[in-house]
């Protein structure tokens, strides 16, 4: 619509110039016929200029138009897609919503929006991709996250995992589609009650369905995985829940492939999050899953006591304050989320789970159990009422 305006106010433009030449010229009448031909002769002369021009501004529309097109289709140019789930998508689907106001976080390495895609007789689909940082032309470290996130979750089909879509990559961008989670992080609604819009408080069978959940996703990774996978940076952000708040591992940026040589590949990069690092981060030359382990144990004294990783005291993480309380000998019940429903009647299950998060959190790796053991301890508890329910 907007064309045609265009090209009919360039029509009219050269039209009035025709018109007025034959509206002014003073020519002396010559009869009836004499008039006749000069009126056909003033028509034709005013239609050939109309015409001539019209073509040429129609010619030049047209090739601006083509321009454009091209241009447009240069910008996808080299782009490379790689499909791992069936999900009706292209490049260009996902390059034209890489906008500010479709940002919905930030992660480790990389931004993390919020897109809709398909429409126009397809049922329209929401998709998180997160576009990973680009800090120099030839930035090999984030090559290589990239390659393994795309090379582990493109070959891991697990309910308790994020489901990587697709990647879409060129020798500068970097992107990896996942599905979305409409609940967001656990990391949310453990700690940031207290601004306007937040979300209520976790009650604790579903905290408690959340931790298996979680649990059975590591589980998956370091026990039943063709090649044992350590994430290397659990944590409650890193956590995701559906509409059922049902929990999904997510961000594998700092995932390593462990090869089965005897010993786990050496991993020489320092990673991991502040509150949730094992003791042997930048201690040792090797790391095994257990560093996962520890992380997961941070997240275990989350979900019971709802203080943040950081939050243990003024000069302790989570971990240390929570082993500090174990060692003072008292009864641990006050330890339990206050916002909890029915604290009193649940705090010997949430006990039971902070207990566990202690033994995961042990700076000894071999103390530590298992993600198999957790998995099973976790199933063990039995909550005293069902899951679903909120505290106002």
């Amino acid at each position: 619509m907007a064309l045609y305006n265009l090209l009919l106010y360039l029509f009219m433009l050269l039209a009035l110039p025709a018109i007025s030449i034959a509206q002014t010229t003073g020519l002396p009448e010559c009869g009836s016929e004499g008039r006749k031909k000069l009126s056909t002769n003033l028509i034709l002369i005013i239609v050939f200029s109309v015409l001539a021009r019209f073509v040429f501004i129609s010619a030049v529309v047209v090739w601006c138009l083509i321009l454009r097109q091209q241009k447009h289709r240069q910008e996808f140019t080299g782009w490379r897609i790689r499909r791992f789930r069936a999900v009706d998508l292209s490049e260009c689907d996902v390059l034209t919503n890489l906008l500010d106001e479709n940002v919905i976080g930030n992660s480790g390495s990389g931004k993390v929006y919020r897109i809709n895609v398909g429409g126009k007789g397809n049922a329209t689909k929401v998709v998180a991709v997160k576009r990973l940082w680009r800090t120099g032309k030839s930035d090999v470290k984030m090559d290589k996250e990239f390659d393994a996130e795309v090379k582990i979750l493109g070959k891991v089909p697990h309910k308790n995992i994020v489901n990587l879509l697709c990647c879409i990559s060129n020798e500068d961008t970097k992107l990896l589609v996942y599905e979305y989670m409409e609940n967001g992080s656990l990391d949310r609604w453990l700690h940031h009650r207290e601004h306007p819009g937040a979300p209520t408080s976790l009650d604790w069978p579903t905290r408690l369905t959340i931790a298996i959940d979680a649990a059975r996703g590591l589980s998956y990774m370091h026990h039943e995985f063709a090649q044992p996978i350590i994430h290397r940076d659990v944590k409650s952000s890193n956590i995701l829940l559906d509409l059922s708040f049902r929990a999904k591992i997510a961000d594998f940026g700092l995932a390593r492939i462990l090869i089965k040589s005897g010993e786990p590949e050496a991993i020489s990069a320092i990673g991991g999050t502040s509150g949730y690092m094992a003791p042997e981060y930048g201690c040792r030359s090797k790391e095994n899953e257990k560093v996962d382990v520890y992380n997961f144990g941070v997240v275990l004294l989350e979900l019971t006591t709802g203080r943040a990783a950081n939050e243990g005291c003024a000069d302790c993480d989570l971990a240390e304050w929570a082993w500090r309380r174990y060692n003072m000998g008292a009864a641990l019940c006050d330890v339990v989320d206050a916002h909890i429903q029915d604290r009193a009647v649940i705090s010997q299950d949430a006990v039971v789970v902070f207990r566990l998060g202690l033994t995961c959190t042990h700076d000894d790796p071999a103390s530590r159990p298992s993600m198999k053991e957790v998995l099973k301890q976790l199933i063990r508890v039995r909550p005293h009422v069902q899951p679903g329910q909120r505290v106002p």
